[in-house]
């Protein structure tokens, strides 16, 4: 713009003009800096808060990473412990569960041995019923004799009560302690072959049987050819129906011989229905 008002003006006053121009540049540029110095130190302010602002902002964003990467690793720490409750409950449940299998395994093999006790004790009870012989000593019945060693043939009663008292517990009498023939029968009963009658056979029989299932024998009159004869009743077999018996379902020890027999194979009932027990 100076230039401008200087060309317009006339030549003389533009020299003269020029030289006081001249003269005020000193003055101008001194001015000119002095209105510059406050715009430069803006300009510094303004450069330091923009640096300041910038260092402010990387802070902030610093802070920022790192509050994400502390945020990140909880996470991760959360989700490891998660994790790791995870596994704990799932082996728990696995221990939990190996543990309720292993009692319903105890619980199937009690139960299944259970189950075969009372099988076994069914088959037992079911052989008690059908089939039963009483123990018993044979050198005890060997010690009291027979009929046929001793020549007493018609001590028959005698020898069965000295049977039965030996299979009953062990007991040894010689047969004279019951006494020859029918008259007294010590311990069985105290009297004649026909003091003492069950009433029917079958009666006779089925209180042979129940006796006998209490372990304890009885002694019977039996028939054989035209004759009679006693003989020790200990056991049973092949037995259906107790209230319908034969006397091929009863072991017998046979005063004769000591031997054990079937009791029909030799004998059958003589029909007196006659029968003792022991009274001990």
């Amino acid at each position: 713009m100076l230039a401008i008002l200087q060309a317009s003006l006339p030549i003389g006053e533009r020299l003269n003009h020029m030289k006081q121009t001249k003269r005020r540049l000193p003055s101008l540029a001194l001015a000119f800096c002095i209105i510059l110095m406050p715009l430069s130190a803006f300009a510094a302010d303004e450069g330091a808060a923009g640096a300041g602002t910038s260092l402010l902002a990387g802070q902030l964003d610093n802070a920022a990473d790192d509050e994400s990467s502390s945020k990140a690793s909880e996470e991760a720490a959360l989700a490891e412990q998660r994790e790791q409750q995870v596994q704990q409950e799932k082996h728990e449940r696995e221990k939990a569960q190996e543990q309720l299998r292993q009692q319903l395994d105890g619980l199937e093999v009690e139960r299944q041995e259970k189950a075969e006790e009372e099988a076994r004790r069914a088959e037992n009870e079911k052989k008690a019923v059908s089939d039963k012989i009483l123990k018993y000593d044979k050198k005890a019945i060997a010690q009291i004799g027979t009929q046929e060693q001793t020549g007493h043939t018609i001590c028959c009663p005698s020898f069965s009560c000295a049977y039965g008292d030996a299979v009953l517990d062990g007991t040894v009498h010689d047969h004279s302690y019951y006494t020859c023939s029918c008259c007294t029968w010590n311990d069985w009963g105290g009297g004649g072959s026909v003091s003492r009658s069950a009433g029917s056979s079958e009666k006779l029989l089925r209180e042979a049987y129940d006796q006998i299932a209490k372990g304890r024998p009885t002694v019977i009159h039996v028939a054989h050819g035209g004759g009679e004869h006693w003989i020790c009743l200990i056991g049973y077999k092949n037995v259906k129906d107790p209230d319908h018996l034969e006397l091929s379902n009863f072991i017998a020890l046979d005063p004769w011989d000591g031997a054990q027999i079937t009791a029909s194979d030799r004998y059958s009932l003589y029909g007196d229905c006659c029968q003792h027990i022991s009274s001990r």
